[in-house]
């Protein structure tokens, strides 16, 4: 070896590990035949071997196989491999070390075949001693180690790649021996957990300690399974606890290798931190479970249609409005009132509608529409619809979102607000009657367009608190701003009637104002609210209705006069016909009389009978004039109320007349512990008339006659029942006309004590009136104070 002839001389051994040997000991040399030359170059050929010998200066003697460029020599190959120029000089150096130090040489070289491909050449040298010890030369052998080389690198790159993987995955990774138990934890297991590396935790049970006790069974469980061969790897989430106390979820992974048996070896996996993962889950979670009640409680109808037409969600809401239930509208689709609607267009609504499928296939939106929709169940309604595109990940439209709102009854709401405005309007300009805001902080006065009408304001007048002030009439004008202040300072209503002159044609008119102070959320005032009505009409008519009350005034003294004069001539009358007409029927009653005691037996039959009759007809004569007297002198007389015992009052009248009526067999059943607010006296006259009425039309049989009280209408009622002759109903209202008598000669009576009845009766602010039929008898009911009209009807309850 020429290049290499820098070495040392000094002889070393072919190994190095072994003792020199004698030369006796060392084999001799001995020449081998061409043949056997010829296979050797054939067996290291196919291989990729390289041998050769080199004597001591490092020239080639002989070779087979391949060997490097740099040797030189008879039987060189023809297929050299070039040493490549940055390694040629570390051979140098490692040659000469080994040659120094008496080892074998060998050494990985590059070379560059002859084919331009790069070989990875493992090159190994020992030296050749001759019988007396001397180096002769040096065996050479070159295998070729690329592919080995190769593999190794790519080993290598793998290994690298996996570990930045695991490095990026934050991954821990364990490998468990399952002959004794042990698990290997690498360091990024231990990180994750919060232990030091340096500890020892190779034990698989202190780890089981380190599981949620939830988790614990499907761990174990996982591990079972995948030892008895019913599974060849897992990959489950569980819960362990770090270092320092804290729960923290993982993803563990494992895999199970088996030997030639199927039993398994060993189980190896990863361990991943997946807590922040879990967290945005339930962050995810939450804000779905959230999605789902907002829209689950939304006041508001949502749809989401799909580009396709399908229908992907509906709330309750919007099953409520369009009265289908989801499973429906996803059969329907476009079909569902609202889409079918908006997607085909409607004649009666404006063109620049964006129907629904536009919407869908161009990504735009539809602003909030009012469409009228006939739902499933035939109703009609209104509903404001706004459509608008959601997109997928790729920022294409993927469908639609429409929000659906039934505004039927807000829609009938607004309607009737408007008409109520449009009526207030109207109303305003009927009445003469306008309404203003006043600004006090920007001395701002808005009025209405009747307020402008009733006071002929137009853009010019000052629409100012002062520009007002200026068209209210001058005698007026301090009273206003003293009434105006007093609202202001100690919030008090305003309300005055004053006299203006319009504000361009100056014709006075009379308006009547009232207004209220109002204020802010800071409770200061900030504005005042009020109206102006124009009623010179009502002061027109109020002063012509004060000169006809005067003139009425000055008539009704004139009426009251004679009124009182003709009550004089009344009461003259009254004395005239008790004292100047009495005597004379007292007269004619008492000669009679005399004639009948003094003539009686010498006048004929027919005189007898025409005394008689005079004598009969004066004592009726008289009894009417008492009746008559005892009727105007009702009117007439005052009141004294009183509450007092009507029981002790009827029954001392019911005693009185069977006092009085000879062969009186009627009995009187009189209700105890009935009293009545009124006038005694009078109500005695009532009684008076009404149980002696009962007696004498119940004459001829044992009569029974009741005095109660009832309920009529709800309200409390007297009465007076007999079981006498009765009456017709077709005639009961002539009862109690004065002078009208529904019976014949046969019972006696003037015809006015009913009338009398009926006219206390009415002083004391109640009405009378009967029920009866012929020959069943007859009830008189009366009342003490004004009754509801439910007494007047006289119910069949009464009979």
């Amino acid at each position: 070896m020429g290049q290499i002839s820098g070495a040392s001389n000094r002889s070393t051994r072919i190994l190095a590990n072994k003792p020199p040997v004698s030369p006796k000991e060392r084999p001799q040399t001995m020449a081998k035949p061409a043949d056997v030359q010829a296979l050797f170059n054939k067996l290291f050929g196919s291989i990729k071997l390289g041998l050769y010998h080199t004597d001591a200066n490092g020239n080639c003697l002989c070779s087979t196989g391949s060997k490097p460029a740099h040797l030189s020599g008879p039987n060189q190959s023809d297929s050299p491999l070039f040493l490549l120029t940055d390694e040629h000089q570390h051979l140098l150096a490692t040659w000469s070390t080994s040659l120094s130090s008496g080892t074998n040489w060998s050494q990985e070289l590059t070379y560059l075949d002859s084919d331009g491909a790069y070989r990875r050449i493992l090159a190994t040298a020992g030296p050749l001693y001759n019988e007396a010890d001397d180096l002769v030369g040096f065996l050479v052998c070159n295998t070729d180690v690329t592919q080995r080389v190769t593999d190794r690198e790519q080993l290598a790159l793998s290994d690298d790649r996996n570990r930045l993987a695991i490095e990026a995955a934050r991954a821990g990774v364990w490998d468990l021996d399952v002959l004794d138990n042990r698990c290997y934890f690498s360091p990024a297991f231990l990180q994750i957990l919060g232990y030091e590396q340096n500890g020892i935790y190779s034990d698989l049970g202190y780890w089981e300690e380190m599981i949620h006790p939830d988790d614990l069974p499907l761990v174990r469980k996982a591990k079972k399974e995948c030892l008895e061969g019913s599974q060849s790897g897992f990959d489950i989430e569980l819960r362990m606890k770090t270092r320092e106390g804290t729960w923290k979820h993982f993803q563990c992974s494992g895999k199970v290798r088996r030997d030639l048996s199927g039993g398994a070896r060993r189980v190896a996996g990863t361990l991943i931190d997946i807590s922040e993962k879990k967290k945005v889950e339930l962050m995810l979670r939450m804000e779905r479970d959230l999605m789902d009640l907002i829209t689950t409680a939304s006041p508001v109808g949502i749809v989401f249609i799909e580009k396709s037409g399908n229908i992907a969600f509906v709330n309750p809401c919007a099953e409520r409005i369009l009265g289908l239930s989801r499973e429906q509208m996803v059969e329907r689709g476009y079909h569902i009132p609202v889409c079918h609607l908006v997607a085909t267009g409607d004649a009666s609504k404006p063109g620049d509608e964006l129907p629904l499928i536009e919407v869908l296939q161009n990504g735009g939106g539809l602003p909030y529409t009012c469409l009228p929709v006939r739902r499933a169940d035939g109703v009609r309604v209104l509903l404001s619809v706004n459509a608008a595109p959601f997109h997928d990940l790729d920022g294409e439209a993927g469908g639609t979102v429409v929000i659906m709102e039934d505004v039927t009854e807000q829609k009938q709401h607004e309607q009737v607000v408007a008409d109520g405005d449009r009526l207030l309007r109207e109303t305003q300009k009927m009445a003469r009657l306008g309404s203003y805001v006043l600004d006090l902080a920007k001395d701002q006065w808005a009025c209405s367009n009747t307020l402008s009408e009733i006071l002929d304001l137009d853009e010019t007048t000052p629409m100012t608190l002062l520009g007002h002030l200026e068209m209210v009439h001058p005698e007026y004008r301090e009273k206003f701003i003293d009434c105006y202040l007093a609202s202001v300072v100690e919030s008090k209503p305003f309300e005055m009637e004053y006299p203006i002159r319009r504000y361009h044609d100056g014709v006075e008119r009379w308006v009547a104002e009232y207004c209220e102070l109002k204020a802010d959320d800071a409770g200061r005032p900030c504005r005042l609210v009020g109206m102006i009505h124009d009623i010179t009409e009502r002061k027109e008519a109020e002063d012509a209705i004060r000169n006809l009350n005067d003139d009425l005034d000055r008539r009704v003294m004139e009426r009251t006069s004679q009124l009182a004069a003709a009550k004089r001539e009344i009461e003259s009358f009254s004395y005239s016909v008790s004292h100047d007409l009495r005597a004379p029927l007292r007269h004619i009653n008492s000669f009679c009389a005399m004639l009948m005691e003094d003539l009686g037996s010498a006048l004929p039959e027919e005189a007898r009978y025409c005394l008689d009759r005079i004598q009969t007809a004066s004592t009726r004569m008289a009894k009417l004039i008492d009746d008559l007297l005892t009727l105007t002198q009702v009117g007439r007389t005052k009141m004294k109320r009183e509450r007092f015992n009507l029981s002790k009052v009827a029954a001392e009248v019911a005693g009185m007349l069977q006092e009085t009526e000879e062969g009186c067999a009627a009995e009187f059943i009189i209700e105890q512990g009935l009293t009545a607010q009124g006038d005694s006296m009078l109500i005695r006259l009532v009684l008076q008339n009404l149980l002696g009425n009962a007696l004498k039309y119940s004459a001829g049989k044992k009569a029974r006659i009741e005095f109660g009280r009832t309920k009529i209408g709800g309200k409390a009622a007297f009465f007076v029942r007999d079981d006498g002759v009765g009456f017709d109903m077709a005639y009961a209202n002539n009862l109690f006309q004065p002078f009208q008598r529904l019976h014949g000669a046969e019972f006696e009576g003037t015809g006015i004590g009913l009338a009398t009845v009926k006219r206390i009766i009415e002083r004391h602010g109640g009405i009378v009136w009967a029920q009866g039929k012929e020959m069943e008898g007859a009830t008189f009911y009366f009342t003490l104070n004004r009754p509801s009209a439910a007494v007047h009807t006289a119910p069949d309850a009464a009979k």
